[in-house]
């Protein structure tokens, strides 16, 4: 397994943070798509299926670890917490 780098994943995650908006969340998603292209070896997940099934268990461990945290169904907190869990899904096998 490869090493992913602290310092990529730290911008990932402090643009993750910055997401407020549907259109912020498009533009995360446009440089996730980037990041894989450019950083493809440290991704853990080399497929659709894969990253999909990861998505869905950063959702689950999300919940595990706060589960009376309550996600807001609409509004900025709902967005960033997608581009949280698409974040969480490239390094979570």
């Amino acid at each position: 397994m490869t090493a992913i780098a602290p310092e990529n994943t730290d911008a990932m995650y402090r643009l993750a943070l910055k997401v407020r908006s549907r259109r912020d969340l498009e533009r995360f998603l446009d440089r996730l798509a980037e990041d894989y292209e450019t950083n493809r070896e440290v991704w853990e997940n080399r497929s659709v299926p894969d990253f999909l099934i990861a998505l869905a268990d950063c959702s689950r461990r999300s919940e595990e670890v706060a589960p009376t945290t309550v996600v807001a169904e609409t509004g900025p907190e709902l967005w960033q917490y997608i581009a949280r869990l698409l974040l969480g899904a490239s390094v979570v096998r």
